[in-house]
Parts: C-alpha cells; structure tokens; sequence
C-alpha cells in the first residue's frame, strides 16, 4: 500500500464490534487522523440470547444420518454489524465525496467487508491492511496506516 495518505483520505478500522470512521487531516506524507464517527455494537454475552436452532441432520443413502454444524449466532452477529457498517461508510464516503478509503480489518472481517462493499466503494479503495486496530489509540493507528 502506498503510505502516502492525501488530505481527506477515509480510513474505515473495525471489527465485528467496533467501527471507527477515520478522516486524514494532515499533508501528503505527514498524516494527522481524526475520528468523525465510532460505533459500537451490543451482542448478547449468551448464543442463546441471539437465536437458538437444533443443528440439522443430513440423511445418508448408504448408512446412519450425520449431523450438520450448528449456527455460530455471534459470528453471523458480527457479520451482520460489518455489513451494516461497510453501508454505513459508503454512506459517510458519498455525502463528503471521498476519493481514496482504506480499509483495516482482521482477516476475516475483511473478507465480509470486501464482499459487503458496492463497486462505488469498492474503486475508491487504495489500500487494505489485515490487523486489528480498534483497541489501538488514534495515534497508534496513524502511525501504522500512515507509514
């Protein structure tokens, strides 16, 4: 990724609980972030606050029936907050007509992320970094986006 992040550059950092809509202050070269929005989702301490469903069956022509992996209701939670969120951000990105964002995300939430994003956002992406920064300070993550 090129480490020169222009004035008003988009950096969305989440993960499946936290979101941080992050904007470039600072010159070409010297980045300076600030947090225009952070937010947070709530998900249940218990699966079965979130939802609750027998694993399935899967019947067998040649012998006994094999159950089928039950619903992880957190992940599908978490899932559902990030593509909220990367809506949300294409939102943010439209309104302020953002022409460069990068995304930060652990590996996986990055890959809902890249499947969740509109072509719109999907071409203004410049650069994407697989960490999780949400508990990191601002200037922690200034220092690793920017470079």
């Amino acid at each position: 990724m090129d480490r020169f992040l222009h004035p008003e550059t988009r950096v969305l950092v989440c993960d499946g609980r936290k979101a941080l809509f992050i904007r470039n202050v600072g010159p070409v070269g010297k980045p300076s972030f600030e947090v225009e929005e952070e937010m947070h989702e709530r998900i249940a301490a218990h699966s079965a606050d979130l939802g609750s469903d027998e694993p399935g069956r899967l019947g067998n022509a040649f012998g006994p029936r094999s159950s089928i992996e039950g619903t992880d209701w957190h992940e599908a939670a978490e899932e559902a907050f990030l593509r909220r969120m990367i809506e949300a951000f294409t939102a943010h990105c439209d309104t302020h007509e953002v022409r460069e964002v990068v995304l930060v995300a652990p590996p996986r939430a990055l890959a809902v992320l890249r499947k969740a994003a509109s072509k719109s956002l999907q071409s203004r992406v410049i650069g994407e970094i697989d960490k999780d920064l949400t508990k990191h300070s601002v200037p922690d993550i200034e220092r690793i986006v920017g470079g």
